[in-house]
This record gives C-alpha cells, structure tokens and sequence, in this order.
C-alpha cells in the first residue's frame, strides 16, 4: 500500500490548540469591524472544533456547512451597505477564516488556516496603526509561525516554550531587512485604490449636530488631534479649536452649509471658499503668536482643526468664508500640517447674501422669539448686549449642565429655555444662537474640540473626543464675528478645568468605559503608566507611521546629499540588502547541525564503496559492514575500519555538536579510501 503524502497526514492535537489560539488572537483586533453574527459564528466555530477535539461532537456534515456559509454572507450583506467597502471584505476574509477550522482535517488544510491567518493579520492594520496594536500583531505572527510549526510535529505534548521561541526567533530574523526596506524602499504613488474605512461612527464631529450629539461624544476617549506648538501653550480660555461652522437649522437639528448649496442658490465659489495664500478681499490677517503642528487623526471627513478662527490657507488646504480650513477630499489617513497663528481683521461690513444666511430660521418656539426681541428693545438694539443679557439669563435661572437632559419635542428651544433648563454645550449654543437670530443679529453654532490634556514635556496639547465642544459666534459691527460661549456662564469648570470637573464624580463622564485610564488620573501610579504610553505612541506614530515621501527625502537628502539621489538611494538599498541576505546566510551556514554532515559523508563513503566493487546488504550496520570488508577486500580494511572508528565515534557520541575539526579529519580519511 502506497505511502500516504505529508499534505494528507492528519492534524495532532497539539496543532488543533495553536490554531484555535491562533485564531482568536488574529480576530480579536476585528472585533469592533465584524458585525455581531459573524463574531457568534467564529467562535461557534471554535466552540465546535474544541468538541471534536475532546470526541464529544462530530463533524458537521456539508448541509449545515452550507447554511453557515449562507448565514454569514447574508449577515455581510445586510450589515454592510453599499456592499464594497473595506469592512465588507474583511469580513468576507475573516468569516472564511473561522469556517475552514469545520472542514479542516488534514495537514494540507491547517496549512491553508495558517495563511489566511497571515493575511488577516495584515487587514487589522488598515483600521488602527497604534503602538499596541503593532505589538499584538507582532505577537499574532509569533503564534501563527508557532502553530505551522506544530504541524510536523507528532507528539501531543504541548511545547509552549519552545515553540514561541521558534515563532520569535523567526520574527527577529526578519527585523533587520524589514527595517532597512522600510527606510530605504522609495515610497510611491498607489497602483491601485481600496475602500477606505467607514469612520462614521467614531469621526467625533459631524456637519450636522443634534442636541444629544455633542453629549455622546463625552463616552469615548478616543484621540482626536494633537497640537504641537513651537513657542508658548495657549490658556483655557483660548483653547478653542474650530472644526465646523453651522449655519442652517430646521428646527431640530443645526447643520453647515455646503458649496454646492451655496453656488445652487447663485452664490460664487469664490465668494465662499478661497485656495490662495493671502484673501484680501475678505478680511486682513494679524499675527497671535501661536504657530504650532496638528497631528489630526483620520476622520473620514474633510474639514480639518485649528485653535481659533482660520485667516488664511495653509499649504494646499481650502479657507471657507467661515473662517475654517478643509482639504480637498476626506480625510482617511492621519494628516500633519503646520499653522502660522493669525487673527482675522474685518475691514467690511457682512456681506448681503451672508447676513441672509445667519439670520434665518424655520417657525416655531414663539416665546423664545418674542423674549429675544423684548430683551433686543431694552438692550437699545446692541447685539453684545442682547448677548450678555442672554448669558445672565443662562446664570441667573438655574440652568444646569448635564449630559442626560429629558427629551425636548415639539417647541425644543422654548422647552428648553423655559421649563426643562438643562442640557448640555449643544442645547446652550443652539438656543443662544437661535435668540440672537430672532432679534436679526446674523449668529451661527460653531463646533470643534475646546481644552485638552497639557504635556509641558513636549510642548503639546493632546484633544481626546470628549473634550468636543459647541459654542456661539455673532457678528458685531466694526468687530466681526464675535465668539459667546453659554456653557461658561453654567458650568465655567468644563472651560478653565475639564469635563469631568464640570460633571462631577458621577456625572457619567466615560461610564461607558471603565478601563478607561483617563479615568484614573487621580490614582499616580496608573496616570504615570498612561503617560508613558501615550509619549510612546507619540514617537511611534511620527517616526513610523507618518514616514511618508517627504520625510524620506528629507533624510535621505541628509544622508547621500541631493546630487543623483534616487540612484544613491538605490545603490545603497542594493548594498544594504545584499549585507544582510549575506549575513544571515553566513550565519545559517555557520549554524548547520553538523549530524547532519556526517550523513552527507557517510552516503559518499558508501557510494566510494560500490564503485572500488562491494555490494552493500540491506540493514548491515557501520562495524558489520567494516568486518565483512576485512574478509573479503583485505587491501580496503585499514582505511576502511579507520573512517568507520571515527565517524562511529562523532555519530553515537554523547555530545550534540560535532567539531569542526573531526568533519575535516573525517574527509581526510574518507580521501584515503582508493
């Protein structure tokens, strides 16, 4: 009966368990990216191979194999929409990769789940590059090396140690060349697109903004920017960071207007957005003292961040009339750009059309329109005053910020104004605009991130999404738009402290998360560990993850000069690469198991042996095979026994290595056999 092909050999035990675990670790960077079911149907999947692996369960037979199959594409289908986006073909991938564990019966299979694994890894990249991520990644490599290595292995024994150390090994080996392809490998434009991620549940602000919108953003701690300035740090007060101006409401939501709108209703694209360095006709630029790198994580929007207003272009990014900066496209990479702080100078009036603008409203919550016209009359129509008057009215009435406020239908601004009285920063902004527009004062809702967390070490402010904030701009005659913000008039600690300090103790900041560290600054110990790694992170993502085209030409140009710097730089990849294969394949050599060798010489020694005329018998070992040539080719015996002594003693020696110097002695001997 034929020999069974290693492919078709069947799976240890030993190899079920890396897999499973390999398994698990591969998915769990997935675990916010596949829908629900898909995740119920993966560890389904390991649930069942761990019956077979105990013989408590059978195999699943094709029909109910098939409904899994069906299942799962099904929940893509409907989970997904439109159907080809990144998410959806990783999920596609990952589904496929738990199922096979329910078909996988021999060697040839489990090898077909560990390279599915390697590509699944790679996918985890695509929605997070953070410092611990790449770890776990690097880990998940370690245990899926560890586990096709526990393929040819035919004990049940579990060699955890040694096998993590093979898996480890493997991983430091390729260190050296990763880096060197890394720095060196010149970066260049994409062949091809892919989806990009859908960030739409965790971009933080949007360009439309409900009442409870702003307040759900207080749950998650997920960074939003970094500001890196060069000179001195700006104060509570100032820390505002524009991202969206608002300018349209429908009596339930506020939302910004976009150019097509605009252009649609006769309004020129030069009148709204200006790409050019220096709009004079808008307003003039003065400087504030504050220039400073953003390190804005991807959003999957296009409009980008700045402390205060926008007063003009930066590299190739849009300025809009609202005094915010927007790329071209959106955003679904982290992006770093510098800002030159200034300050807008308006030196004419609003103009027409813009007024208009900010000035309308749809109809209702009447109270709110007569009272803001009331107060408008006693303030002798000046708009500073109306908005002062407002915020005393917010002070004074016992208003209250929190971030479970009851549900405001119907006449939303008057029930809030009148009767309910608490909300958070986006009920106070959108009334207090709502009242200025009804006096015909031109006002807007403007909503960004306000604070952050100071690290005085690197000269950084670090925004997190809970610190998104909305406020109020009016515009006032001879001044421009003037800022206003209610929340300081309610809860001033949110503005000159924190969010948590403004909440309190149980005020429900982050309840959703309590492993979040942020919500243990107070304890020292996990608060200098929190820093720690977010310095960490910081260093990881400026020096590997934003190492882009220009950062490599810089240094690069640093290294090898300017002159024929592309053929350097592939000059010396060349050379660098060649060392390093080079090397290793030196090392390799070096570390050859020397038993190994000593097969290799004796199959030559038996070779020598049929050419000078002595038939070899099955099964005849070294010593038998020496005497029985002692009988029969006396002139061979001397030279023949003196080889066989001396590899018998390198062969069954107690030691594990062989010198070097006994494999040389061992061909001088084998040369002498004629």
């Amino acid at each position: 009966m034929a020999d069974t092909h290693p492919l078709e050999e069947g799976i240890s035990r030993t190899s079920v368990i890396w897999l499973l675990v390999a398994q698990l670790m591969v998915l769990l960077p997935l675990r916010s990216v596949l829908p629900l079911p898909l995740l119920a149907i993966a560890l389904l999947s390991v649930i069942w191979r761990l019956t077979l692996w105990y013989g408590r369960s059978f195999w699943p037979p094709l029909w109910l194999r098939i409904a899994l199959i069906a299942l799962a594409l099904g929940t893509v289908v409907v989970s997904f929409q439109p159907l080809w986006t990144l998410e959806f073909m990783v999920s596609v991938l990952a589904v496929a990769y738990s199922l096979k564990l329910l078909e996988m019966r021999h060697r040839r299979d489990a090898l077909v789940v560990v390279y599915i694994g390697f590509f699944v890894v790679t996918t985890s990249v695509l929605f997070s590059q953070s410092l611990l991520q790449a770890a776990w990644l690097l880990l998940c490599l370690v245990v899926l090396i560890a586990a096709q290595q526990g393929l040819y292995r035919r004990t049940d024994f579990l060699p955890v140690v040694s096998s993590l150390r093979y898996g480890l090994m493997l991983v430091l080996q390729a260190v050296p060349l990763t880096v060197v392809l890394f720095v060196l490998v010149p970066r260049l434009d994409p062949l091809w697109s892919v989806p990009q991620p859908d960030y739409s549940a965790t971009t933080g602000v949007t360009d439309r903004m409900a009442p409870g919108d702003i307040a759900r953003l207080s749950q998650s701690d997920e960074l939003a920017f970094r500001a890196v300035f060069e000179d001195s740090l700006p104060p509570a007060s100032e820390r505002y960071w524009r991202m969206v101006v608002m300018d349209q409401f429908d009596g339930k939501s506020w939302y910004q207007s976009s150019t097509t709108d605009l252009v649609s209703k006769g309004i020129a694209v030069t009148d709204w957005q200006q790409d050019q360095r220096q709009p004079v006709d808008w307003w003039l630029q003065q400087p504030n003292g504050y220039r400073y790198e953003v390190l804005l994580e991807a959003t999957g929007s296009p409009w980008l961040v700045t402390l205060g207003p926008a007063a003009e272009s930066q590299g190739h990014f849009l300025l809009l009339r609202t005094m915010r900066l927007e790329a071209g496209s959106p955003l679904y990479e982290r992006q770093v750009y510098s800002v030159s702080g200034s300050t807008p100078v308006f030196v004419d009036a609003l103009p027409g059309w813009l007024r208009k603008l900010n000035v309308q409203l749809p109809r209702g919550n009447p109270r709110a329109r007569r009272t803001a016209r009331r107060w408008m009359l006693e303030e002798k129509g000046q708009p500073q005053q109306l908005a002062m008057r407002i915020m005393r009215y917010f002070q004074e009435q016992g208003f209250a910020y929190t971030l479970s406020p009851p549900l405001m239908a119907g006449e939303s601004i008057d029930r809030f104004l009148f009767s309910e009285k608490q909300g958070f920063c986006a009920h106070y902004a959108g009334a207090f605009v709502f009242m200025m527009r009804s006096a015909g004062v031109p006002a807007r809702v403007v909503s960004g991130y306000q604070g952050g967390e100071l690290k005085p070490e690197q000269n950084m402010i670090q925004v997190r999404q809970f610190d998104a904030h909305a406020w109020v701009e009016i515009w006032v005659n001879g001044k421009g738009w003037v800022r206003y913000d209610p929340t300081m008039a309610v809860a001033p600690e949110r503005i000159l402290v924190d969010l948590q300090t403004a909440l309190g103790l149980d005020g429900g900041f982050l309840n959703e998360k309590p492993l979040s560290l942020f919500r243990y600054r107070q304890v020292p110990l996990l608060n200098d560990f929190r820093l720690f790694y977010e310095n960490l992170e910081y260093r990881w993502q400026r020096t590997v993850i934003d190492y882009q085209r220009e950062q490599q030409q810089a240094l690069l140009k640093q290294w090898l000069g300017t002159d024929q710097l592309q053929w350097r730089q592939i000059t010396l990849l060349a050379v660098i690469v060649f060392m390093v294969l080079g090397g290793m394949s030196l090392l390799l050599l070096d570390r050859r198991d020397k038993k190994d060798e000593l097969s290799r010489l004796y199959k030559r020694f038996l070779g020598k042996l049929q050419r000078l005329g002595v038939q070899l018998q099955d099964g005849e070992g070294e010593l038998s095979l020496a005497k029985r040539i002692e009988t029969e080719h006396p002139e061979l015996s001397d030279t023949v026994w003196a080889f066989i002594r001396e590899y018998v003693e390198c062969r069954y020696a107690n030691n594990k290595t062989v010198e070097v110097g006994q494999i040389k002695s061992l061909k001088i001997r084998l040369n002498l056999i004629r």
